[in-house]
């Protein structure tokens, strides 16, 4: 289970904003350190009378699960600092075949777009901070740091997830983007 809860917010972590130039980034309306860890506190959400270059649905292709022997489509919706996700787990790689007894995870929680973010490939990307709040109807207190970006109707997250600001990605997943259904 713990291993479906970490696809599952990888694949969540998988989108991306900044570059590209449309839409406009919205910057987190706090920044608190924990006093226990001395990491950013990612409780901060995009204002929800701002709309986001990230609000719309996307959606992940067919493809392998890093570290799993099965395949995902992943779809995340994301309106005004909130996100959705729901996720199709098949047993082959033409997803066609469901993953027997095995469950279709949806999450749910708030996000946060923070600063520009100079790749070493020299695009910038935004700095994205999650906080999943429910997985599966249970409540969960899930924070995530990443890094998106947007080029016209493609999103691209961040080459891997994190759980400290501190250990933010560097570069960008190219492998599994998502792409705009509205």
């Amino acid at each position: 289970m713990k291993k479906l809860l970490f696809c599952t917010l990888v694949s969540v972590m998988m989108v991306g904003c900044g570059g590209g130039g449309s839409g406009s980034v919205v910057e987190e309306t706090e920044e608190n350190a924990d006093p226990e860890t001395g990491n950013e506190d990612s409780g901060a959400v995009t204002p929800s009378d701002q709309i986001t270059v990230l609000d719309g649905t996307w959606k992940k292709q067919c493809g392998p699960v890093e570290g799993e022997p099965h395949y995902d489509i992943v779809t995340v919706s994301f309106s005004r600092g909130e996100f959705t996700t729901d996720i199709e787990n098949y047993i082959d790689s033409g997803c066609t075949t469901p993953q027997p007894f095995a469950p279709n995870p949806t999450s749910s929680g708030n996000f946060a777009l923070g600063d520009d973010v100079l790749l070493s490939d020299g695009l910038t990307a935004t700095e994205f901070n999650i906080h999943t709040t429910q997985f599966d109807g249970a409540f969960f207190d899930i924070k995530e740091y990443d890094i998106v970006y947007v080029d016209n109707d493609i999103l691209y997250a961040g080459d891997g997830e994190t759980d400290s600001p501190l250990q933010r990605p560097t570069s960008l997943d190219y492998d599994r983007p998502f792409y705009r259904i509205n």
